[in-house]
């Protein structure tokens, strides 16, 4: 029986070869984009689901709240050095308590018999401090040594991959001494283990240990300071499996009232602890991750919506071109129906056809999402894989989705061919009015548009955002600048003068300047200030930068003057948002005055003049209040300002001078206004994700109408050589059919306009400097949405057009 159902449908399908090449097409495209889609949010799920004791490990977090008004001020997942040591003393009941210090990017030496044979290296990720707990807490798969040499100063692990960098051999790195930073901290590997997975948010590449971290002076003060937090001091702890969170969180109240102490010093902000499932850590945006390379949840839900629509975008294609051609197959079905055959046969068929075609279609989308994979992953920058037999889930969603769309798709179109009516079918009495089904498919080509229409508004909003981005004044001049990391050993640093005299000499160099931050930057630090005697509820962001920072990013001062050359930090800079926040009439007003700034005791320092506001974060966010002032000690960036017209040449000169200063360590250079695109990264995926979403919508859309078209023919075959005989231009009949699909797509225009509104004005809102829609965009919006389906229906419009009068007038 089966295999008289699948000949059967085989024989059908191959009859109709272009219907059913366009359904298979559909369907595919559909699925493969689906696919895609799912394979991101499944990537972006599965972080760190491969550790064994994910369900007990928690991070600590921290919330600061406003003390006056509860306001949340700040959310982070830093933590003070003393931690700790504080929660394995209170809370013994926790099996592990460990933390990491990352480190970020940092050169490697590996020391060879002379410095011709030492080996440098640039890592930009990966490198951490951490306790030999932390390997207790996560897995690791050790090939030689393991962690529990950590404990002593000095020593550290690597990746396999790392350990072949530096030795060639794994195997040949236990024992041997690599050099952290330019002030070469010796370090002893005393283990290698497997590269962990893409998908985890503790990406440790580089080990040390955390005690060497602790002993440097720079740190000495750190372990009793309960207030201040490092760049990136994190702290994970290991529940046992009886223990219930809950009571562990509800005492972490006491804990932060005992050690902290906040309101003994009434301070203006009030912390609160948590411990943060590690299941919950990679897609909670309130506290970032280590990596921080993950897509919110908004935009996860987003994409499942997309997919969702895609796929019944898909289906209404098929939908529409099956009962398009409903008529074609009335005496197919007359004749089964005298025969014997009975309405329950009639569906079974219909539906292995249809389970035919999406079997295809599901191959053929498979073969479209692995050929499209890599483009994707490059453009999310995360390795994804079509691997079903490495990862089930793949197998499952596949099925599943050929389940749901072999009913979406085709239970609608059999119920209308198994009802013909058998005696009018062989009689061929069935036309294109009759079959049922006409206000449906009226609907569902709508329903397709205002799916596309919305993908196309949400498209042009971000792109337009995009521009914004690219085009907003940031109240500084970021072309043709480039930044220089510098040695931070103290011998080294006392070279920066001479490599900026130096580089100032070359005729491409027009400016240059040593600082400690550019001025749009995610680091820098924050620290507390008075004015007047009166501490303020904010913090201000701190920039030491020379005399030379202001010429070379092009920074106006609105009052006073800029401070004197100094290595040391004498006089301040403020800009305009102090002064609006200080509530003071005139930026003159703060001239001359003092500003005491509390890091590790107050100083006090005259204000010299204020800057014109300029943007210190990204465009999502406000204007920060900022404090500039020189500080040797602080610097580790030379920013250069090139001319415009040899830029090419000037690099090239400006890395012989540096390596000629330098030659122990590694050039690196990076332009300054690439930095700040890189500000906007998750907005430049989406804006590319949209795209290529909003492109199959409307082409899978075009495929329903081609359908709806052709439906259309066979309604009006008889109408159609009437006109003509009456003398209808193959212009008028264009036009009769191009009215029916204009008005389905205005429809959809009026309802995917106002959602469409609704959720990008949402989105744009999420940025303290945006865009504004308007009209242009919607415009636009219909203005494609119709042109393109002119162009995909303008064929069989014309096509019926010219079909000779008495050919038309002739059929029954």
């Amino acid at each position: 029986m089966l295999n008289n159902y699948f000949k059967l449908s085989y024989r059908t399908l191959w009859r109709k070869k272009s219907f059913s090449l366009l359904n298979i097409l559909g369907l595919a495209v559909g699925i493969g984009a689906t696919l895609l889609i799912f394979l991101v949010i499944r990537n972006e799920m599965s972080y760190d689901t491969y550790q064994h004791n994910r369900n007990r490990i928690f991070r600590v977090v921290t919330t600061i709240h406003s003390r006056s008004n509860g306001e949340v001020l700040w959310t982070h997942g830093m933590v003070p050095a003393p931690l700790a040591p504080a929660l394995r003393q209170d809370f013994p009941a926790l099996e592990k308590v460990a933390v990491v210090e990352y480190i970020g990017g940092a050169q490697i030496y590996v020391p060879g018999k002379g410095i011709a044979d030492e080996k440098k290296f640039k890592e930009s990720t990966g490198l951490f401090f951490a306790e030999p707990a932390v390997f207790d807490l996560f897995d690791f798969t050790w090939l030689d040594g393991n962690a529990a040499a950590l404990k002593e100063p000095n020593t550290a692990v690597l990746t396999q991959s790392l350990a072949e960098a530096y030795f060639g051999n794994y195997k040949d790195a236990i024992g041997k001494t690599i050099q952290l930073w330019s002030f070469r901290v010796p370090l002893r590997v005393v283990g290698v283990y497997k590269d962990l997975p893409a998908n985890t948010d503790l990406p440790v590449r580089m080990a040390a240990s955390y005690v060497t971290w602790l002993r440097r002076e720079s740190n000495a003060g750190l372990i009793n300071e309960w207030r201040s937090l490092s760049g990136g001091t994190q702290c994970f702890v290991l529940t046992s499996p009886q223990q219930n969170i809950a009571q562990l969180q509800g005492r972490l109240p006491a804990f932060v009232k005992n050690h902290f102490r906040e309101d003994a010093d009434h301070t203006t902000g009030v912390r609160a602890l948590a411990f943060q499932p590690l299941k919950d850590m990679h897609l909670d945006k309130r506290f970032p991750t280590l990596k921080d390379d993950s897509l919110s949840p908004a935009e996860l839900w987003a994409l499942t919506i997309i997919g969702i629509f895609l796929l019944l975008v898909a289906c209404i294609n098929f939908i529409n071109l099956a009962t398009a051609q409903s008529v074609n197959r009335a005496r197919e079905i007359g004749i089964r129906k005298v025969l014997g055959s009975n309405r329950l046969q009639l569906l079974k068929q219909f539906l292995n056809e249809t389970a035919l075609i999406t079997a295809l279609a599901l191959v053929l989308g498979c073969m479209m999402a692995w050929v499209a994979l890599p483009y994707l992953s490059d453009l999310i920058q995360k390795p994804l894989a079509l691997a079903p037999l490495q990862y089930p889930s793949i197998l499952l969603f596949l099925l599943l989705t050929g389940i749901a769309v072999t009913f979406l798709a085709g239970f609608y179109p059999a119920i209308v061919l198994s009802g013909f009516n058998p005696l009018a079918a062989i009689k061929s009495r069935i036309n294109a009015r009759s079959a049922k089904g006409i206000s449906l498919r009226r609907g569902l080509v709508v329903f397709q548009f205002v799916v596309a229409q919305l993908l196309v508004i949400g498209t042009l909003v971000v792109v337009k955002q995009m521009q914004f981005f690219r085009n907003q004044p940031m109240g500084f001049e970021k072309k043709a600048v480039v930044l220089l990391d510098l040695p931070s050993d103290s011998t080294l640093k006392l070279k920066y003068p001479y490599l900026k005299s130096r580089l100032l000499q070359l005729p491409g160099v027009v400016a240059g300047s040593l600082c400690s931050v550019e001025p749009s930057s995610r680091s820098g630090r924050f620290t507390d200030y008075y004015y007047n005697n009166e501490r303020q509820p904010y913090s201000v962001k701190r920039v030491a930068a020379d005399t030379g920072y202001f010429n070379t990013f092009r920074l106006g001062l609105v009052a006073g003057r800029y401070p004197f050359p100094s290595d040391t930090m004498r006089e301040v800079l403020v800009n305009e948002t102090i002064i609006k926040k200080l509530g003071l009439h005139s930026p003159a007003d703060i001239v001359g005055k003092m500003i005491a700034v509390d890091e590790g005791g107050l100083k006090s320092y005259p204000v010299t003049g204020v800057l014109r506001d300029y943007n210190n974060n990204s465009l999502r966010d406000e204007i920060a209040p900022s404090l500039i002032s020189t500080g040797y000690d602080d610097y580790g960036t030379l920013a250069l300002r090139l001319n415009p017209e040899s830029i090419g040449s000037t690099l090239k000169q400006i890395e012989k001078v540096f390596t000629e200063v330098y030659p122990t360590y590694i050039y690196d250079c990076t332009f300054f206004d690439a930095q700040i695109g890189n500000f906007y990264k998750a907005e430049a995926m989406t804006a590319a994700l949209f795209k290529v979403f909003a492109f199959l919508a409307m082409f899978i859309s075009c495929l329903g109408l081609y359908g709806l078209v052709s439906f259309m023919a066979v309604q009006k075959t008889k109408e159609v050589g009437i006109r003509k005989v009456l003398g209808a231009s193959v212009q008028s009949i264009v036009f009769l059919f191009s009215k029916e699909f204009t008005i389905l797509i205005s429809i959809a225009f009026v309802v995917a306009a106002p959602v469409g509104y609704y959720f990008m004005k949402k989105w744009l809102f999420s940025f303290h400097y945006h865009t504004d829609m308007g009209w242009g965009i919607f415009i636009l919006a219909i203005g494609l949405s119709v042109l393109i389906a002119w162009i995909a229906v303008g064929y069989k419009a014309v096509r019926a057009a010219l079909v000779n009068p008495v050919k038309s007038l002739s059929c029954d």
